[in-house]
């Protein structure tokens, strides 16, 4: 008596499928490498802004806390080029607003600090002389 199995899998079609399965992951793995790879730089990117945003939120701070003295604030930032908590001093020195131009005045009234973080984004604060 010959019987034969209809039930469960033939060792050509478990052969076949793991072929079929490698081929398939080989092609996958160097996407999969990229992602990996890539998956750090939103976490970088979103590190990098806060840290700027704390460095200006520390700044505004210090201000608060030494009478608004934009000359202290100035010196305490330091120079063009310099760093302040890890941040690139791209600008720092009093500038004129003239209100609009209708009256332009006498004395330079406004100290304008930009700061920029290592991947280039900047932010920019005006720290007045109190009235």
């Amino acid at each position: 008596m010959n019987r034969r199995r209809t039930n469960g899998f033939t060792l050509i079609e478990i052969i076949v499928a793991i072929v079929l399965s490698a081929i398939a992951l080989a092609a996958i793995l160097p996407m999969l490498d990229k992602v990996f790879l890539l998956s750090h730089e939103p976490r970088t990117t979103l590190q990098a802004g806060l840290d700027l945003q704390t460095a200006m939120e520390e700044l505004v701070a210090w201000d608060d806390a030494h009478s608004n003295a934009p000359a202290l604030v100035q010196a305490h930032v330091g120079s063009v080029g310099g760093t302040f908590m890890g941040q690139t001093v791209a600008f720092n020195a009093f500038t004129a607003f003239s209100g609009g131009g209708e009256v332009a005045p006498t004395t330079n009234n406004l100290l304008k600090i930009t700061l920029r973080n290592p991947l280039g984004e900047t932010i920019t604060r005006l720290f007045a002389v109190p009235p």
